[in-house]
């Protein structure tokens, strides 16, 4: 498996005052509807913590060795996909999420944000509408700084698009699990200054 580049460049700019909210009668009626701004699979992962964080980067970085040493990463990702499938809710398989960004949509979630969508573009085959890996989210305004420097550590970008949203990407297959690493081992230098 070659690595994978996206055309997209890398931009670090957030105007806070931008940022839009989500109101609590507005994630009731997403949860019941399965639609959250535009995504109408949403899939509610609030409440994932630095724990789920690290088994979604062990989980995402297995499979990721796993489809580079594969001969054929299309049936790799195809034998992965019958796996997902045949999980049991307490055995997860990177909750559904697509390969690459799966372990930065947990940690984004265990920041605080909540999770509108996200897509790897293709980044281990198969067929996706988004033109680079991302992932689109709600950001309170009290945790943008903190994303921000997160950010700009993994060198990663981040924006706030048209309607409001925040959003992390990049230009390369394993730029968003750099972000979740970079965030997970944020979080607990965190941890460690508070003992």
């Amino acid at each position: 498996m070659r690595p994978r580049s996206f055309p997209v460049k890398i931009h670090r700019h957030l105007n806070v005052a931008d940022l839009v909210d989500i109101s609590p009668d507005e994630l009731e009626q997403a949860e019941k509807e399965g639609a959250l701004a535009g995504n109408r699979s949403y899939c509610d992962l609030r409440g994932c913590g630095w724990g789920v964080v690290r088994t979604a980067l062990d989980i995402e970085t297995k499979l990721i060795d796993r489809l580079k040493m594969a001969d054929d990463v299309e049936a790799e990702m195809s034998a992965f996909e019958e796996e997902r499938a045949t999980a049991f809710e307490d055995e997860p398989a990177l909750w559904g999420l697509d390969v690459g960004v799966a372990s930065a949509t947990i940690a984004i979630s265990a920041y605080g944000s909540i999770l509108v969508s996200s897509c790897n573009a293709g980044a281990f085959g198969g067929c996706h509408s988004a033109r680079y890996p991302y992932v689109a989210f709600f950001l309170p305004k009290d945790l943008a700084p903190e994303i921000m420097r997160c950010a700009e550590a993994a060198d990663i970008g981040l924006l706030c698009d048209e309607s409001g949203l925040a959003q992390i990407y990049g230009q390369g297959e394993m730029d968003l699990v750099r972000f979740a690493q970079t965030a997970w081992e944020r979080s607990a230098a965190g941890e460690e200054e508070a003992r």
